[in-house]
């Protein structure tokens, strides 16, 4: 089933949000191919997160099947991608199919029904989004990849970063408590060897933003006029930590 096809242009990430933060901490010659990855994950978890038939979710993520194999080829279909291929032709190499198998097991979850303590619907997406984005991010296309466990130490960040953003948000699913989410953010992002941060700086900015938001809605100090400014220094005072390879969250 093909998805109604939208403009070329992916969405921008909501004002203030952390994904808006590690957009705007994003070099700029890579910043349309980060905005497009955040905009397909999206997309192609719409059908298990609009509540659609199952039936009819599993069709969606057939078509982005086929859609990242054409992306792979660099005859992608979807006007993003296209528009993408265009303007960035080393995006060629862009792999869509974590994704899509990371939809379609956070759909497989909903379909079976969540057990007790299971990941957050949509979590293993988000993970497989800090890994890709990881690469995506790489200074350019002949650099060394992230060693593999750092990569995957990535993808379990991805998911505790979700907690705290379900959390912020308030999200029926999301953890009563934000506390056992931050010291494994914490920890995780304190573990990255100083090397690798001035790359990943804005999924680093993206985990301190989330965190901030959680422990400010923990505390009752949510909707303040002086959220987007305080957010705004917190972002800058991330990002130049790691730069500089000393990045942590107080």
């Amino acid at each position: 089933m093909q998805p109604v096809l939208p403009p070329s242009v992916p969405p921008s990430p909501p004002a203030g949000s952390p994904r808006y933060f590690a957009l705007l901490y994003t070099q700029p010659r890579l910043r349309p191919l980060l905005g497009t990855l955040l905009a397909l994950a999206d997309e192609i978890s719409a059908g298990g997160a609009r509540g659609l038939d199952h039936s009819v979710a599993h069709l969606r993520l057939d078509w982005w099947r086929a859609e990242a194999e054409r992306c792979a080829r660099g005859e992608p279909q979807h006007p993003w991608l296209r528009a993408l291929l265009a303007q960035h032709p080393d995006s060629r190499g862009l792999d869509l199919e974590p994704l899509v198998q990371a939809a379609a097991l956070d759909l497989a979850a909903q379909t079976l029904g969540a057990p007790p303590h299971a990941a957050l619907p949509g979590a293993k997406l988000q993970g497989a989004v800090f890994e890709l984005a990881a690469d995506v991010l790489r200074p350019d296309r002949h650099s060394a990849p992230l060693p593999p466990p750092l990569q995957r130490a990535l993808g379990s960040l991805g998911e505790r970063v979700l907690e705290l953003e379900r959390f912020a948000a308030g999200t029926p699913s999301a953890p009563t408590a934000p506390s056992a989410a931050l010291e494994a953010v914490r920890r995780e992002t304190l573990a990255i060897d100083v090397a690798w941060q001035p790359q990943l700086a804005p999924l680093l900015v993206w985990s301190a933003l989330a965190a901030a938001q959680a422990q400010r809605r923990a505390a009752g100090n949510g909707g303040s006029m002086f959220d987007g400014f305080a957010d705004n220094i917190l972002a800058w005072k991330a990002a130049r930590r790691a730069v500089r390879g000393c990045f942590r969250i107080d």
